[in-house]
């Protein structure tokens, strides 16, 4: 599963309990409270996770774009030593 996806689907997952929660509080009034705090803190882990993904897709967009910046830098000095070799 790509990072793209894996943050859209947490972030409908916490949506989805939060609205799961605000539902059990009402219909239960006294006696969910525990229940409610279960599904916000599964709410409260979705959100994390998904945090978690797009920390770790941009960690890899960005030593992607490492990469290709020092592969371009040896491109240009290549070619600068070919052109000062060639006057």
């Amino acid at each position: 599963m790509s990072h793209k996806t894996a943050i859209k689907v947490y972030e409908i997952a916490s949506y989805v309990l939060i609205l799961g929660a605000t539902a059990i509080y009402f219909l239960m009034k006294s006696q969910g409270v525990a229940l409610t705090m279960l599904v916000l803190a599964l709410a409260i882990f979705c959100r994390w996770m998904m945090d978690r993904h797009r920390y770790r897709a941009c960690e890899e967009e960005n030593d992607q774009l490492r990469d290709d910046l020092r592969r371009l830098t040896l491109l240009l000095a290549e070619e600068k030593k070919k052109n000062n070799s060639n006057k």
